[in-house]
């Protein structure tokens, strides 16, 4: 399916095998995801509750907006989204970047959710020294190498980026997007949460290890912890447990509206 939010044309899917469903469910990716990241999981969720599932814009096959967007521009779509679904209340369920976004758009908008769903959740790490350091000699490293006048600047730019570990995205689009949302921290957003929340995290998770999760756990008052089998994609990598979990705490905590 296709909307137009404000210019932008956005893909989601939208599914649902039960006539009378517990609740609507929308899902934020994560970086290198698109809404099949959640295939293993709405699979069943559908059973009982209306599924969503965004190509954020300007990822998968979703229109790349005509300007940077960072946290605070993802979460307002999201906003924009739900109104034009006409969506009352609901459940956001945000994996990784799209946690991110999840963790802003609560703090908010509590008012359009009835819970929050936070899979290895990104916004509270915080960059180590040498990570800015690292940084920092990337944004240098252009300036001599434009300077010096090499034909095959991109080429020595990206080599650049290798030798001193900085991961550049292909795409220009996400790599500033990545820039803009990774220096933004989003603990005082975390405190602010006031609708019930699920934290769920992989037990080997080397991207965002377990200590962040535990760490917006503390921040986000009254939010339940809950650990699984795997990486980063646990929720893939363990989906039956992980829906099994996403069940009985909507089943827990009452008051869906659908």
């Amino acid at each position: 399916m296709i909307v137009d939010i404000k210019g932008v044309k956005v893909s989601y899917s939208r599914t649902c095998s039960s006539k009378t469903p517990k609740g609507t469910l929308v899902f934020l990716h994560g970086w290198g995801g698109s809404s099949q990241s959640w295939k293993p999981n709405i699979s069943e969720l559908k059973q009982n509750y209306d599924c969503i599932a965004i190509d954020m814009p300007g990822f998968s096959v979703s229109a790349q907006p005509d300007e940077i967007w960072g946290v605070e521009e993802y979460s307002k779509f999201i906003k924009d989204f739900a109104v034009s679904l006409n969506l009352n209340r609901f459940v956001l369920v945000g994996k990784s970047f799209g946690g991110r976004i999840g963790i802003l758009y609560a703090s908010k908008w509590s008012e359009t959710l009835t819970h929050l769903i936070l899979v290895a959740a990104a916004g509270l790490e915080r960059r180590s020294l040498l990570d800015k350091i690292k940084v920092a000699l990337a944004k240098i490293g252009k300036l001599p190498l434009s300077l010096l006048g090499f034909k095959n600047f991109e080429l020595l730019r990206e080599h650049f980026y290798k030798v001193i570990g900085v991961n550049r995205d292909s795409n220009n689009y996400k790599w500033e997007v990545k820039k803009l949302v990774t220096n933004t921290n989003l603990t005082e957003a975390a405190e602010k949460i006031p609708v019930p929340t699920l934290i769920v995290w992989g037990t080997n998770d080397v991207i965002l290890p377990l200590k962040v999760g535990k760490e917006l756990n503390h921040k986000i008052k009254g939010s339940i912890l809950k650990q699984i089998k795997g990486g980063h994609n646990a929720h893939q990598e363990s989906a039956e447990e992980f829906n099994y979990l996403v069940d009985k705490f909507l089943a827990n905590n009452r008051g869906l509206v659908r």
